[in-house]
């Protein structure tokens, strides 16, 4: 058994306002066997999604279209829904509180996607 196949059936959101980006994760996620449950790239509609659909993880771009991502982790958190940063920022970019959360950082190939992924749900 592959170890990507532990993903397989997983619901996932992604949060990411660079389209080639969003569809390069889309596409990792589809090869490992997960389900896409949305995409957003502003944030009033990343906080919708991440408050109203069924999720097991969510994978978050930092910053979008300039507003910070924050409020959407918060919700996760409160959610108790396992999420990576995805940014080309460091740790050092995030806030204190959040520091503990894996990051994929851009530009990335799909086994950081898998390791951070494997991280996050563990």
């Amino acid at each position: 058994m592959n170890d990507a196949q532990i993903f397989v059936g997983i619901r996932v959101l992604i949060i990411e306002d660079e389209a080639l980006v969003s569809m390069m994760l889309e596409e990792f996620l589809e090869q490992i066997g997960c389900r896409m449950m949305g995409t957003a790239s502003r944030l009033d509609d990343a906080i919708i999604k991440a408050r109203s659909l069924p999720l097991d993880m969510a994978l978050l771009d930092v910053n979008l279209a300039g507003e910070a991502s924050f409020p959407v982790a918060e919700i996760l958190t409160a959610r108790d829904i396992p999420f990576i940063f995805v940014t080309g920022y460091g740790a050092l970019s995030l806030p204190a509180e959040m520091r503990h959360i894996p990051i994929l950082p851009k530009p990335f190939q799909m086994a950081q996607l898998v390791d951070a992924m494997r991280m996050a749900a563990y």
